[in-house]
């Protein structure tokens, strides 16, 4: 399934999300329609064919007996993040003419308020989440409809969508809001007891007191072969009557409306997501990655300390000058860094994935912008005793440059290409020397144990594609 000008075109549809007025650090994900099913996993699991029609998104492989380790076992998603293998469901739409249509996408924005005071655990493997209400039958704060050409979101139906600003298609969506506190027990709710429940102004009450990422789920109808759509007409699928294997459908109306979540993502991802990123207030964007290492080791080596150690810096400092006399005849300090690989996934796409280091600094000079680089080194060295005169060597070619300003911030260095050297040469772990602009001004970053430490990720990413 490849990308084409109408799919592209819906997805900054959803930048004005269900739940906009939302203030805080935030990631999300864009998972295509897969296909549909009469399964459900969480509430009838192992019982293929006897739910009710459910629009399948994310995991391709979701069914009646789907489990966190089978979605990471068969990883393969319509989500753009690779590093996201959840499964999303809801339930199967009926227009008011009685077609029944599938959905285009989903995106989800993964939410939080109020870290600095109740932060953020990552997904526990395994962790299940229901919302909505199936039997729904009035307005409902957590869910909310959107006329593309129309007001904005509201949680009541009765507006008719016309067609979008482009006039090729009607667009519908459904926003539907997850319970963001688990009881820290129950990895699956059931039919006598939710495991989940809703924050109040950012805390968890006692009963339920694990906080985790608010899912906040977005479906997006795009419906080409109609010119309007009565929103209160809208129906969706219900729990059928069986007789033996025959199915009777059901029906209900829109306040019917909800949504199921089998976290899949990967454990490194789900961590980074909290701890690395939302809980120091972050918005993470689509920058989750497939899993990560942080740094093993640093030290700085200074030309003008020839015998000097320096295993646990404050700054990772780095300044040269190959002006002046040259290189040799200018004081040099470098920082050394050394991280363990994080290993490809096997069996999937490795065009997909990209290897990043980031750190957070910047130079210190208010000069303008300038390049460092990163130049190879041997893992032949450990912190506690590596000097300038007892070091590496270094040719100055480098494997990645960096081009910054003096603004202390993240930074990404592309180090894709000598990553996968390393690895095709056997190796499980890789060194640089960061060298400084050859200019003579000056960097700094954090360094290890520091909450900005430096982290070699292992990023996966690919188109949305169409259905």
């Amino acid at each position: 399934m490849k990308l084409n000008p109408l799919t592209l075109s819906l997805i900054p549809l959803l930048s004005a999300t269900a739940f906009a007025a939302h203030a805080g650090p935030q990631a999300h994900v864009v998972c295509a329609y897969h296909h549909t099913l009469g399964d459900d996993a969480i509430m009838m699991f192992g019982k293929p064919n006897q739910a009710m029609w459910h629009d399948f998104f994310g995991n391709t492989h979701t069914d009646a007996v789907s489990t966190y380790q089978t979605l990471r076992a068969q990883p393969e998603t319509t989500c753009d993040n690779k590093a996201d293998s959840s499964a999303y469901w809801a339930p199967s739409m009926k227009l008011p003419d009685g077609q029944i249509v599938t959905p285009a996408y989903q995106k989800t924005y993964y939410q939080t308020s109020k870290v600095e005071q109740y932060p953020l655990h990552p997904y526990p493997a395994g962790l299940e989440l229901l919302a909505g209400d199936h039997h729904g039958s009035a307005p409902s704060s957590r869910i909310t409809f959107l006329c593309a050409n129309g007001k904005g979101y509201s949680n009541k139906a009765g507006e008719v969508c016309g067609l979008r600003k482009a006039g090729d298609a009607v667009q519908f969506n459904i926003g539907i809001q997850f319970p963001n506190c688990w009881d820290g027990v129950n990895l699956k709710p059931t039919q006598g007891h939710s495991n989940a429940t809703y924050d109040v102004n950012g805390a968890c009450p006692t009963d339920y007191p694990v906080k985790v990422p608010t899912v906040n789920m977005n479906i997006a109808y795009v419906l080409p072969q109609i010119k309007t759509l009565d929103t209160a007409k809208i129906q969706l699928s219900m729990d059928p009557v069986m007789n033996g294997d025959t199915r009777e459908e059901h029906w209900g109306s829109i306040y019917s409306a909800h949504a199921d979540f089998m976290n899949g993502w990967t454990v490194e991802g789900a961590h980074y997501m909290t701890e690395r990123c939302m809980n120091k207030g972050i918005d993470c964007g689509s920058a989750v990655p497939y899993g990560f290492t942080t740094v093993k080791e640093n030290a700085l080596v200074m030309s003008d300390e020839p015998d000097a150690k320096h295993a646990a810096p404050a700054n990772l400092d780095i300044s040269d000058n190959w002006k002046n006399g040259g290189r040799t005849k200018n004081p040099e300090t470098m920082t050394l860094v050394k991280f363990a690989i994080p290993p490809l996934p096997q069996g999937q796409d490795a065009s997909l994935f990209k290897y990043s280091v980031r750190i957070y600094g910047g130079k210190v000079e208010m000069n303008g912008a300038d390049q460092i680089f990163f130049y190879p080194a041997s893992n032949d060295w450990n912190a506690g005793s590596v000097t300038w005169n007892h070091r590496p060597s270094c040719n100055y070619s480098s494997d990645a440059s960096l081009y910054l300003n003096y603004k202390r911030e993240y930074r990404m260095v592309d180090v894709d290409k000598a990553v996968r050297k390393a690895l095709a040469e056997g190796k499980t772990e890789i060194s640089w020397y960061i060298g400084g602009d050859r200019q003579g001004n000056h960097y700094q970053f954090d360094p290890a144990s520091t909450e900005q430490e430096p982290m070699l990720m292992l990023m996966g990413f690919k188109g949305t594609p169409e259905i």
